[in-house]
């Protein structure tokens, strides 16, 4: 398969790209996920416009495409469990329509896109569909007119019947937002924001992704960074190593690949050095050319700097490949060696001396050391050295 980073240009990457909006501004998402787990139900409506009477495809195509019934075959279904771990399915998902609107295709050109969307589940509620509480929502379009997310549900003309969009902006739906690199000079199109997008080797970047074509249904989506499977719920507590958390400031480390989870090791490791910011930290992840992420260019160890649940790739520079060490706010990272399923690399950090009781990182373990004490020390003012647990 010949690997390819896809990106739209001209008018149709402002139709199809994710992050454009209509004419009306819509609510941001919030900034960080929460775990989603078990079934996750979508109605998926078809709808065309009373002057487009073509059904491009037929219902049992978006099934296999969009929900639990084309498992096995490459589609939306089989990714999702690929990167959760098998924790989130599309049971329970169902296909309505095709549905016909009381509307032209040119009286959808001058409304946002929470609009297009509510006018295809208005038509289906007509005809005698309303969605259940709880289901997640995906429109597709029988024309070409606009693609993204709008409210954490989806629209998709068919420009967009491919996993890699299908599968981003469904993740929107689960809360997730975009990924970034730390090179400014990027700008994907007029109205982003500088390096947005420019995460190739994760799936929240959109279409600027190292992607291959599908068997079944077009370009592929590229595996999740772990940031954001993170974020997600979708790796174990066991695999994630949280930096200095046992008081020890410097570590080699070997890491197991986020596309192999069979592997021993922890699959990421989360270096904070902020305490007056619980969620500003550095992540360390090893990503392997297979499965989902055939399309990368070689395996690869990926530095990420996470601020309020956005991660931002690390780069050499502007236009430079993926940063393989850092130097930076107390921290150093290095890359020693590849091989197969491990990596390995060498962390360092002072936050264990800088650390002042009362912050926390994340939840208290029994047999932590640094940075896991109650808050009435920090509300006081007072500075104390951290509290260290007995042993």
């Amino acid at each position: 398969m010949k690997s390819r980073i896809l990106r739209r240009v001209g008018a149709s990457a402002v139709a199809l790209a994710c992050a454009a909006l209509g004419a009306v501004a819509l609510p941001a998402a919030p900034a960080m996920a929460s775990p989603i787990r078990n079934a996750t139900a979508w109605s998926v409506l078809l709808c065309k416009f009373s002057d487009k009477p073509a059904e491009p495809q037929p219902p049992s195509h978006f099934a296999n495409f969009l929900t639990a019934a084309g498992t096995g075959t490459g589609g939306v279904a089989d990714y999702l469990a690929d990167q959760s771990g098998g924790r989130v399915s599309l049971a329970g998902s169902v296909v309505r329509g095709w549905y016909t609107m009381p509307y032209t295709l040119a009286q959808f050109q001058s409304v946002d896109r929470w609009t297009r969307i509510q006018r295809c589940v208005d038509t289906a509620a007509t005809a005698g569909y309303a969605v259940p509480a709880g289901n997640r929502i995906a429109v597709m379009l029988n024309d070409w007119v606009d693609s993204g997310a709008a409210g954490g549900r989806v629209l998709l003309d068919p420009g967009a019947w491919n996993v890699g969009f299908a599968a981003h902006e469904m993740l929107h739906g689960y809360n997730l937002g975009h990924s970034f690199s730390n090179d400014t000079t990027y700008q994907n199109a007029p109205w982003s924001q500088p390096g947005e997008y420019d995460d190739p080797w994760d799936e929240m970047s959109a279409m600027h992704i190292y992607a291959f074509g599908t068997a079944n249904y077009g370009t592929s989506a590229v595996g999740l960074n772990g940031p954001h499977r993170d974020e997600l719920g979708w790796l174990p507590k066991n695999r994630v190593f949280t930096m200095a958390a046992d008081g020890i400031g410097s570590r080699s480390l070997t890491l197991a690949p986020l596309e192999v989870p069979a592997a021993s090791g922890p699959q990421l490791i989360r270096i904070p050095f902020d305490p007056a910011d619980l969620f500003h930290y550095y992540t360390v992840e090893f990503r392997r050319k297979t499965g989902w992420s055939a399309g990368i260019p070689a395996d690869t160890v990926l530095l990420h700097e996470v601020r309020d649940g956005t991660p931002t790739l690390l780069r050499t520079g502007p236009g430079g490949g993926p940063a393989q060490s850092l130097n930076a706010n107390g921290v150093q990272i290095g890359v020693n060696w590849l091989s197969g399923n491990a990596a390995s690399v060498t962390v360092t950090t002072d936050v264990v001396n800088r650390c002042l009781q009362g912050y926390v990182w994340r939840e208290a373990r029994a047999g932590d050391l640094v940075c896991v004490t109650g808050a009435p020390a920090a509300r006081s003012g007072r500075t104390t050295p951290p509290r260290r647990a007995a042993g």
